[in-house]
């Protein structure tokens, strides 16, 4: 494990260098927003590192990483001796000297904070507790292969084999990789600059993408508590339970479809279904978090999680104190860090952008409506467009090189019947659903009219529900009638600020379930059964993250709402869904650690050593004696192979003729006569087409192991001592290092020249 103890050492010294930046651009929120520190500076490193590399400013690798990381340590350090030297003038200050006092007061800390030691000591337990626990976890289940693994650990070791950005395709020689890689640009940084194993760096990645969020989703809520403290001393709990609650509801609940798989099963655990839970709506994809972390795909909604809370926390600042206009270069600094927050999820999660910017655009909305908005209303709106370009500026080289392979927006036509939708909504949404009714209830109580208004919705709710029913619209014109109370609540002048932010995320989270509803992005499957799977898929994936923060955060403030004789039914309830919902972590965790049955162990390529002996041994000397460049060889199969087809283009990182054909289509890449290429290359015994072939595509490596020998025989394979050399041949796979044929050669393919491999090694070392 001392793997996994390199990664949270580098973490913790960036998240130190973080937090006093983070300080800087939330120091308007009660604790400073330092909790935040850990995945802005992970965010503020990979920028960095990023926009020095796209730019041609410094090749990528260990020493841009490492010199990007010191200079995020020095303005860390000189941030927090800024800090430290105004808060000792504030506080010798006197009030009475007016605007100097008050100058003064805007540029340091306000003091006293009561939250800010516990919220800031809390999410570093936090960070280290999920850290360590979610290690362990995925040492229980290390294969890195199946579902969309191969796709990411490809992208991770792209990544890492290229030194400028964007970086090469690793499955279509040739081509740049067209998707939203920064993410995992975070994630392999770490892998690349401790020299750890890909396989070993993926699964710790997978822990740490967790652990940070729920740092960022414990350091939101119990800022949130801490601000709605200051007007409604009633509320219960403390920012750390909140904090605390927040990250159980978010990241370990599992949905009530997971109640469903324990009654379908027969003798649960041990054959429980863990992966049905993410399957709710038909030809879609309901994931919720915990279940995305048991899956184990270092996927882009994953990778997004952090960064999107942290997003939250400028909305939620704006929500509370307005964008910032009392000191110009403050204002400025947090104009430019919501920019890049928000800006970034573009390049991390395509489908993260419009909904951190809308709620950003509505927070600035909901700001408006506060009488302390009055002779700021002008420089409010110019904040927010300084704010959203910012975010296109810093990432420009991004957009300009990436095409998200959509065709526009569709309306949707088709829809399930009320009783139907609303079932599977329930299945998804309907334990944190319960939680927030309490928010719900104590808004109707508050009305001046509640029954006139109970008695006018429940007549407009029959009237449109039976007209809508003609075209099955009534499941979800509740959800949009949801979305639509909510809205109202954050416009409302009749509650505080923090409430307003409560209720900007139940707004958000209840509009990201209805979207799909209306229109869908047209992609690659548009015209087929899974026309909506992306559309529902990421948009409700949001739409969890959003209401169940939300629904924790209701916890504290329930019982100031709702009656004496409300709150018990509320609250028993509200336990009864918590520990349905806890019921999928209990099972699902069980079902796929295989009853933990195995040593743990964070070596992802277990697998294959089983199956291929060989292959192991052929990534890592391809690994340790080709350039990021060279184009590899190796047979073609099916996207999602069992076999292992693509594995190693997918653990070297080094490009390969054709690797998973329909994601390559879903990028925008056309495979073209490719598939026929590799055949052909595997089994003509002709030098000649062999040599056009190689020239096409730069090739300058083969390799030949199980799966080519069975899927191509062995008949073509004794043209490659002609045209090269083996380089390494070890328990039934063979790497041959080709001769340069000529101009068409890819650049920096040129074959090492290692000592003589003694057949059975493993190579010449990793």
């Amino acid at each position: 494990m001392l793997q996994a103890l390199g990664f949270f050492a580098l973490v913790e010294v960036v998240g130190l260098a973080g937090a006093p930046l983070a300080g800087l651009a939330f120091g308007r929120l009660p604790g400073a927003g330092l909790g935040f520190g850990k995945p802005f500076g992970v965010l503020l490193l990979t920028w960095l590192v990023w926009i020095a590399a796209s730019l041609g400013i410094a090749p990528y690798g260990t020493g841009l990483i490492a010199g990007a990381a010191a200079t995020l340590l020095l303005a860390g350090i000189l941030a927090a001796l800024r800090q430290r030297a105004l808060g000792r003038r504030l506080r010798s200050a006197d009030a009475t000297e007016g605007w100097r006092f008050r100058r003064l007061a805007a540029r340091a800390f306000g003091d006293p904070d009561p939250a800010r030691r516990s919220l800031l000591l809390g999410a570093e337990a936090v960070f280290a507790v999920v850290f360590a626990g979610a290690a362990l976890l995925v040492a229980y289940s290390p294969d890195v292969w199946g579902t969309e693994k191969p796709m990411d650990m490809a992208f991770v070791n792209a990544i890492n084999a290229s030194t400028n950005f964007p970086p090469h395709d690793p499955w279509m020689a040739g081509e740049p990789l067209n998707y939203y890689y920064l993410g995992h640009l975070a994630m392999a940084m770490p892998a690349k600059l401790l020299g750890t194993a890909p396989d070993v760096g993926y699964n710790l990645a997978v822990a740490l993408i967790l652990a940070l969020t729920a740092t960022a989703v414990f350091t939101f809520a119990g800022t949130l508590w801490a601000a709605a403290r200051a007007s409604a001393p009633a509320i219960r709990g403390g920012p750390v339970a909140t904090g605390v609650a927040a990250v159980v509801v978010c990241l370990v609940l599992g949905n009530l479809a997971g109640v469903k798989a324990w009654l379908d099963a027969i003798a649960p655990p041990g054959d429980y279904d863990w992966f049905a839970p993410s399957r709710v709506i038909p030809h879609a994809i309901d994931e919720f978090p915990y279940f995305s972390f048991l899956l184990g795909d270092l996927h882009a909604h994953l990778l997004a999680l952090p960064f999107t809370v942290v997003a939250l926390g400028f909305a939620l600042q704006v929500v509370l104190r307005g964008p910032r206009g009392d000191a110009v270069l403050r204002g400025a600094a947090e104009a430019l860090a919501a920019g890049l927050t928000i800006g970034a999820l573009y390049a991390i999660n395509s489908w993260s952008y419009p909904v951190a910017a809308g709620l950003l655009v509505l927070a600035v909305l909901a700001w408006l409506r506060d009488p302390r908005s009055r002779g700021r209303r002008t420089y409010a709106l110019v904040w927010t467009a300084l704010v959203l370009v910012v975010g296109v500026v810093l990432l420009l080289p991004f957009w300009l090189n990436f095409d998200p392979a959509a065709r526009g927006l569709a309306l949707v036509h088709h829809h399930a019947p009320f009783a139907r939708y609303l079932g599977w909504q329930a299945l998804i949404y309907g334990g944190l659903s319960w939680m927030l009714l309490a928010a719900f209830a104590g808004r109707l109580s508050a009305a001046r009219h509640r029954w006139r208004i109970v008695a006018w919705g429940a007549a407009a709710a029959l009237f449109a529900g039976s007209l809508l029913a003609l075209a099955d619209l009534a499941g979800p014109a509740v959800i949009v009638a949801l979305a639509l109370i909510a809205l109202g609540a954050v416009f409302s002048r009749r509650i505080g600020a923090a409430e307003r932010m409560l209720w900007l995320l139940i707004a958000g989270g209840y509009a990201c379930v209805a979207i799909p509803e209306v229109v869908y992005l047209r992609d690659s499957f548009d015209g087929g059964p899974f026309a909506r799977m992306n559309t529902i898929f990421k948009f409700e994936y949001q739409g969890w993250l959003l209401l169940a923060i939300a629904a924790a955060c209701v916890l504290p403030w329930a019982a100031g709402w709702l009656g004496r004789r409300t709150w018990p039914v509320w609250a028993a309830g509200t336990a009864v869904a918590l520990l349905l919902g806890a019921l999928y972590p209990y099972a699902g965790t069980y079902a796929r650690k295989d009853g933990f049955r195995t040593a743990p162990t964070l070596d992802g390529l277990g697998w294959l050593r089983v199956r291929a002996p060989g292959d192991p041994a052929a990534i890592d000397w391809l690994r340790a004696h080709t350039p990021g460049s060279a184009v590899v060889l190796e047979g073609f199969g099916p996207d999602y192979s069992a076999f292992g087809h693509g594995r190693i283009s997918t653990f070297t990182g080094r490009a390969t003729v054709l690797g998973w054909a329909g994601h390559e289509l879903q990028w925008s890449h056309d495979p073209g006569s490719r598939e026929a290429d590799v055949k052909t290359l595997y089994t003509t015994t002709d030098d000649a087409t062999a040599r056009r072939l190689i020239a096409r595509y730069g090739i300058g490596y083969v390799v030949a192991g199980p799966i080519e020998r069975t899927d191509y025989g062995p008949h073509g394979l004794a043209k490659w001592d002609r045209l090269g050399r083996r380089v390494l041949d070890t328990r039934g796979t063979t790497v041959w290092a080709l001769r340069p044929v000529g101009p068409g050669r890819a650049s920096g393919a040129t074959p090492a020249t290692p000592a003589s491999p003694r057949s059975g090694s493993r190579g010449l070392g990793r």
